[in-house]
Order: structure tokens, then C-alpha cells, then sequence
């Protein structure tokens, strides 16, 4: 990215946006796997787990679309 004159630090800051967008998609089937029985067998996730984890996703998602709305509103 240097190579091709783009600053470093908005390179960087704008592929954690980008991840940050990507994280869900990772998260929430990850939660959901690991919560059932039939897929993890005796090693499936605590109910309390299970919670703070979908609290934690839906946190990310939250400030994903508040990111979003900030970005089209032009602020």
C-alpha cells in the first residue's frame, strides 16, 4: 500500500472497517453451532455462554449499523 503512495494509517483503519463488517458473518453461525446439542455433542456451550456470546454479536452489529448510518448520513 505504501508502494502505491496510499497512507498506511487510513489503510489500516479501513481494513478494520472492513473486518469489522466481515465479523458477523463469523460470529453469529459460530454461536449457533456451538449451542446445539446435535453438532457439539457434550461439549455444546452453557446457556450463560451462549447469552453473553449473542450480547457480545449483537454489540458488533449494533455498532456495524450505527457505523453505516454515520457513513450515508454524511456525518
Amino acid at each position: 500500500m505504501i508502494a502505491i503512495g496510499l497512507d498506511p494509517t487510513r489503510t489500516l483503519v479501513l481494513s478494520q472497517v472492513v473486518l469489522s463488517f466481515a465479523l458477523p458473518f463469523a460470529i453469529i453461525p459460530l454461536i449457533v453451532f456451538t449451542s446445539r446439542r446435535s453438532i457439539m455433542g457434550g461439549l455444546v456451550s452453557r446457556r450463560g455462554t451462549t447469552i453473553v456470546a449473542s450480547l457480545v454479536a449483537a454489540l458488533v452489529v449494533i455498532i456495524n449499523v450505527a457505523l453505516l448510518w454515520q457513513i450515508l448520513r454524511g456525518a
